[in-house]
């Protein structure tokens, strides 16, 4: 959405249960786990 802040978007999807990394390189990382799990 085009709504709510940054911070605020990232707790919905955490609670949502989605894995949401802080940094790109720790979004990176997040990444390369789902795909070793696929």
């Amino acid at each position: 959405g085009s709504s709510g802040t940054a911070e605020a978007k990232k707790q919905a999807l955490e609670t949502a249960g989605v894995k949401v990394g802080k940094t790109p390189s720790e979004t990176a990382e997040l990444a390369r786990e789902l795909y070793k799990a696929l």
